[in-house]
């Protein structure tokens, strides 16, 4: 009885605090794999010591460095992923994958303003890119403590109702809860 109790309290808390600290969204455009399959299928580990030594050999290989970065993304290994974001962005700048991964991984280790720098780069580069003004809106609304540019940047998913139902649909949630 206990521990069904101690379950449910977890649970509890657990979406209390997601409701309270809303996330920005990571949506990668598409992953780019190896050949030979997933991770998974490539045993772990070995599977990213084979993508290390595959990156040694072919230093300006930017599909590995995607794998290398979303795998250490699934790992939650931050770090360890923004550095391989940062090697497609020494290459290319204007890689808008690249950035919204980067701007997450600053999300997830609590640097803020930097990850907002990331997604204001997504927008000069793309001014109707929904991710990134949804991204901002939760960092100004939550984070940030500037509410009068995250309606700015919720509004403006809403009005660009883009292909991401979802994503306006939270946006529009986000503008009431403001009006709230």
């Amino acid at each position: 009885m206990l521990l069904l109790a101690s379950l449910l309290v977890l649970v509890f808390s657990t979406l209390v605090y997601r409701v309270e600290n809303p996330s920005i969204v990571q949506r990668e455009e598409h992953r780019h794999q190896m050949p030979g399959g997933a991770m998974g299928q490539m045993g772990g580990m070995d599977g990213i010591a084979d993508l290390m030594k595959n990156l040694q050999d072919n230093p300006d290989d930017v599909n590995t460095m995607r794998t290398l970065g979303m795998t250490f993304m699934d790992m939650q290994a931050w770090d360890r992923s923004l550095a391989f974001w940062e090697m497609i962005l020494e290459r290319n700048p204007t890689d808008i994958m690249a950035l919204n991964q980067k701007g997450f991984c600053l999300f997830e280790l609590e640097k803020y303003s930097e990850a907002a720098e990331f997604f204001t780069k997504m927008l000069e580069i793309d001014p109707s890119n929904e991710r990134a003004h949804f991204n901002l809106g939760i960092l100004f609304k939550y984070y940030l403590e500037e509410p009068e540019h995250a309606q700015e940047h919720f509004q403006a998913v809403v009005d660009g109702q883009g292909k991401d139902a979802q994503l306006v649909e939270n946006a529009q949630k986000e503008l009431a809860d403001q009006h709230n």
